[in-house]
């Protein structure tokens, strides 16, 4: 049962760490709307179950959160340093409040708890970024609006717009936990037939080998992005002192704005992922299991998908796009992996 349990907890970190990697490419090639919002819900399932199977839940999800942060590194390194906050936020958050139980609440109020930090970290990110003037020009174009329509009101708009996107992403966040609670009923049953949906389908339809080199072309265009933003900066505290007070400052927050953009963040997730190249050397071994689960985990998404749409219609296609994805990653074996 160990064994059975640690191998569980093991294709789910490779899962989860999918997902943070190369997960939202595929479900945008299969068309599948608000990629970000599902995602943003994916490793609370993954986090949930892993809590199920595990009988040490805060060691064994720290332990898989580390493994996800050098993976990631190490699969997408471009990722901003705020993905990497991110991953560590929900699995220390998943790790503190599963360490008390694995009941429905402590799934509930993880769902919320890590939902609730995703949707407040982006109005955090746009505020470092652009300023509390983005939400004062926001407050002030709809003020203009409703003074142009004669109606009377002082409310904040940009207030209301946090709160809402707040509280959808939170009530989102606890449903998902909700029913992630629930999976592990009715996995174990379902997991035969979906295998073997699974094999006739890769009888029908052999992988592909579609890779493709672009890394030399990135880096020389990342190269030439943080060129011409020096030049531009520097151009712009040189060349505009003698423009008008009004012209200088719109040029000089375009200007902060490249260089955290492009300057301060890539300098900083570079020394973030040179800490993290010294920390994998302790996990070299798993970090190179899970790396090398991640192209059979990419050949599920199409049929899991395929079976979501043939069985489900409306949201419950994309309800069952995760559930056979999870299933199948538990389960099936490839012929090459049996």
């Amino acid at each position: 049962m160990e064994n059975t349990n640690r191998h569980y907890i093991n294709r789910l970190t490779a899962l989860w760490a999918f997902s943070e990697s190369g997960l939202g490419g595929m479900m945008h090639a299969l068309k599948i709307p608000f990629t970000g919002f599902f995602l943003g819900g994916f490793a609370i399932v993954i986090l949930t179950l892993i809590a199920h199977h595990s009988r040490n839940r805060f060691s064994d999800i720290m332990q898989s959160t580390l493994l996800v942060i050098l993976v990631k590194a190490a699969a997408s390194p471009q990722s901003p340093l705020m993905a990497y906050f991110a991953v560590g936020f929900q699995g220390l958050c998943a790790a503190l409040v599963f360490a008390a139980g694995k009941h429905v609440v402590s799934s509930a109020v993880f769902g919320g708890l890590a939902l609730f930090e995703s949707a407040v970290q982006k109005f955090i990110t746009a505020t470092v970024f652009f300023g509390k003037s983005i939400w004062q020009a926001l407050d002030l174009l709809v003020a203009g609006i409703i003074k142009e329509l004669h109606i009377t009101s002082d409310f904040s708009f940009s207030m209301w717009l946090i709160g809402i996107y707040t509280a959808v992403y939170t009530v989102w966040g606890i449903v998902l936990g909700v029913w992630a609670n629930r999976l592990p009923l009715h996995m174990h049953s379902d997991a035969a037939g979906l295998t073997q949906r699974m094999k006739d389908y890769a009888l029908r339809n052999p992988p592909e080998k579609t890779e493709h080199n672009t890394t030399g072309s990135k880096v020389r265009w990342k190269l030439l992005t943080v060129f011409f933003s020096v030049l531009f900066i520097a151009s712009v505290f040189v060349g505009t002192r003698n423009a008008s007070h009004a012209v200088f400052v719109v040029m000089r927050t375009v200007a902060v704005l490249l260089a955290l953009y492009f300057i301060v963040s890539p300098l900083a997730g570079m020394l973030f992922r040179r800490w993290l190249k010294h920390k994998q050397s302790g996990h070299t071994h798993k970090v190179k299991g899970i790396l090398d689960a991640l192209p059979q985990l990419k050949l599920l998404t199409a049929p899991a998908m395929q079976f979501a749409r043939s069985d489900h219609r409306g949201i419950r296609v994309y309800a069952y796009f995760v559930y056979n994805l999870i299933v199948l990653a538990l389960y099936y074996r490839s012929p090459e992996h049996e």
